[in-house]
């Protein structure tokens, strides 16, 4: 058995925990997934003008 260092991380140490309010957006995701809220963009452009609506629009949730 080899018992060597990896030279790279355990794919459990790849990411740190996210901070409390990237945790709530992740979780707001996943519900809206759930729930069939999912919105698809099929160019960057559309991505970007779904951006600017939300930006300019007041939401409670993250997602």
């Amino acid at each position: 058995m080899d018992t060597t260092p990896q030279p790279y991380p355990e794919p459990h140490e790849w990411v740190d925990d996210p901070d409390p309010d990237t945790r709530r957006a992740i979780d707001e995701a996943h519900e809206d997934v759930e729930a069939g809220r999912t919105v698809f963009c099929l160019s960057d452009a559309a991505f970007d003008a779904l951006l600017d609506q939300l930006a300019a629009e007041e939401h409670p949730k993250a997602s």
